[in-house]
């Protein structure tokens, strides 16, 4: 997710995120610090590997092509050391890791994965829409999930209107908003049931999900939440105010879902890679230039993690993105790489962890 504390917080006092709430009344939970420049593929392959960008080779949104012709889409090419899943995977845990960015093409894990193209849909609603080459690495799962997408032209009046209430009042075909907002809940919602069928479906030791909603939808909407900022139309303001409470509230009810699916001795990580500017600092409009939406970030996000012998209502303080992969390794009691950034999260056991290291996972074949 990319979600941020001031927003949370709010939600939860009024009620509306009981789900997390709970969550977080048996988690250790608190700030995480983004690093500079806040692009999101870096990010979660910096939380993917507990390494740098300078390290594991993903520096933003494109990637040179191979031939040094021109520019493409960040792909899985540009990694160029050990996620987290090829580490469990040579130790034989079974990973499935769905919609991670970048993770196209998809590697032959053992286990699931499903790579950040799979809910894009490319096709008009009713045409043809093939899952393209990459996308998922195992084929006995492959039309089950094909079915499981989600194509924004799906979506009725009644999926809409709790993110835009003024539904009725609004041109379809011409509202670029609403238009968005359909395409990124249809987003949201394939990776969800790719989610949960393979919660059921499958054997897992280790899951990794993407969620990418909440921080399209502050990029579309948080200008328009309440209080009106000066510049926004009256008009604009009424029919589109509900839409960042709205996206926060429908990742609340997944999460319900979600943790219904597992049992109570399954750690669970909920974690943001940045926070958003939701006060005063909101901008209304931002300057044209590549990358310039990441000028509406927080630098810090927000981590939680729940599970045996993890501290309830422990707060976690000096939490980096780097710490991500690091501290899952020692849930699974496995070194840590001596040549990851990042550290443990220490603080949040009941009893203090023994810590074990080795000099690199890029030196242990497999």
């Amino acid at each position: 997710t990319f979600a941020d504390w001031q927003i949370i917080d709010e939600l939860m006092a009024k009620g509306l995120m009981p789900t997390l709430k709970k969550f977080l009344s048996e988690s250790s939970y608190g700030n995480i610090a983004t690093l500079d420049p806040p692009y999101s593929p870096m990010l979660w392959t910096t939380m993917a590997t507990g390494k740098h960008a300078f390290d594991h080779g993903v520096h933003g949104f494109t990637e040179i092509l191979p031939d040094g012709s021109g520019i493409r889409p960040i792909s899985a090419h540009s990694r160029k050391v050990k996620a987290i899943w090829n580490i469990l995977n040579q130790e034989g845990y079974k990973s499935n890791v769905v919609a991670w960015w970048p993770s196209n093409p998809v590697e032959d894990i053992n286990g699931v994965m499903v790579s950040n193209f799979y809910q894009h849909a490319r096709t008009k609603y009713g045409d043809e829409w093939p899952l393209l080459d990459g996308t998922i690495n195992k084929e006995e799962h492959r039309e089950a999930l094909a079915e499981l997408r989600v194509h924004p032209q799906e979506l009725t009046s009644a999926h809409l209107q709790p993110f835009i209430p003024n539904l009725k009042n609004l041109k379809p075909e011409e509202d670029k908003i609403l238009a968005s907002t359909a395409k990124i809940l249809a987003h949201c919602s394939s990776v969800h049931n790719a989610t949960t069928y393979l919660l059921e479906e499958t054997e897992w030791d280790f899951m990794a999900v993407y969620h990418d909603a909440i921080d399209h939808i502050c990029h579309l909407g948080m200008k328009y939440r309440a209080p009106k900022l000066e510049g926004i139309k009256d008009e604009d303001f009424e029919n589109y105010r509900d839409l960042v409470d709205s996206i926060y509230r429908f990742h609340d009810m997944m999460l319900d879902r979600t943790l219904d699916l597992i049992d109570d001795e399954t750690y669970v990580m909920i974690v943001s890679d940045h926070g958003f500017r939701s006060d005063h600092t909101r901008m209304v409009q931002i300057p044209k230039g590549p990358a310039t939406p990441a000028l509406e970030h927080r630098p810090y996000g927000m981590v939680a993690l729940r599970g045996p012998g993890i501290k309830s209502g422990e707060k976690i303080y000096g939490a980096s993105v780097l710490d991500v992969t690091p501290t899952l390794l020692q849930l699974m009691d496995l070194p840590i790489g001596e040549d990851m950034a990042g550290h443990v999260l220490t603080n949040i056991f009941e009893d203090a962890p023994k810590l074990r290291t080795i000099p690199s996972w890029e030196s242990k074949k497999g």
